[in-house]
């Protein structure tokens, strides 16, 4: 099993150096020039080591993620991929309606530099249109990564259809649990779909008890920035539905 602690600092994603350099560059340069001086939509270093973790120790064959900004995670899955010797190409999908416009294409040309754009598809939409397409195609996927429009509505429907298309064994996980919108999708899960979606403890990725403290507690304190669901069953065989 993969651990996710380690020092912070110049080589911190050895297994992908693009990586490193997304982090440690002050400003990211767009396709066509455009500056970013502010990186709050980069995926958290200890987010990119859980997901990480998660890949190497499941093995995912398809995976899907809503929102790609600069790339961040799209790196660290794909990489996966490739150390997995998952080679098919777009085997991993993310779903990005400003990608080519106010991203100015960072991330798309992220994964060309690291030799991975091959094995990422990216879809231009709004997710609420992107994933009702792909779940009409019959598409399914054995991780997801939820990241994208942090508002209520647009995430409760992210895990309308993701909770549709993850296969029964397959992992969810949604970053910034704490955004008030986001952490409203979660009490529903919790309360309804416990039977369909059991929660993951994700402190057994990490290798220093003192960090599996401190994400215990923070899990206990309503706290931790990503949450993750493993899918038992489907939820329309779990959940008591009253007919009209």
């Amino acid at each position: 099993m993969t651990v996710v602690d380690g020092m912070a600092g110049s080589a911190m994603f050895e297994w992908c150096p693009e990586l490193d350099r997304l982090y440690s560059d002050r400003t990211i340069i767009g396709r066509s020039g455009k500056e970013f001086d502010n990186k709050g939509a980069l995926s958290t270093p200890n987010n990119i080591r859980f997901l990480r973790s998660v890949m190497l120790d499941l093995g995912p064959e398809r995976t899907l993620e809503v929102g790609l900004a600069f790339g961040g995670s799209a790196l660290a899955i794909a990489s996966c991929h490739r150390e997995l010797g998952h080679s098919q190409p777009s085997v991993h999908t993310a779903i990005d309606l400003a990608q080519s416009s106010y991203w100015d294409n960072v991330a798309q040309d992220a994964l060309e530099r690291a030799g991975l754009s091959d094995l990422v598809r990216v879809i231009e939409q709004p997710s609420a249109t992107a994933l009702a397409t792909l779940y009409a195609r019959g598409e399914r996927y054995d991780l997801i990564y939820i990241d994208g429009s942090h508002q209520f509505e647009d995430v409760f429907v992210d895990f309308y259809f993701v909770g549709r298309m993850i296969n029964t064994g397959g992992v969810v996980l949604f970053d910034d649990s704490t955004d008030p919108h986001i952490a409203k999708v979660l009490r529903f899960i919790r309360r309804n779909y416990k039977s369909a979606f059991e929660e993951i403890d994700l402190a057994k990725y990490l290798s220093a008890d003192i960090g599996k403290i401190r994400r215990r507690v923070g899990r206990l304190m309503g706290r931790l920035q990503l949450t993750a669901f493993r899918k038992l069953r489907d939820a329309s065989a779990s959940l008591r539905l009253r007919p009209f």
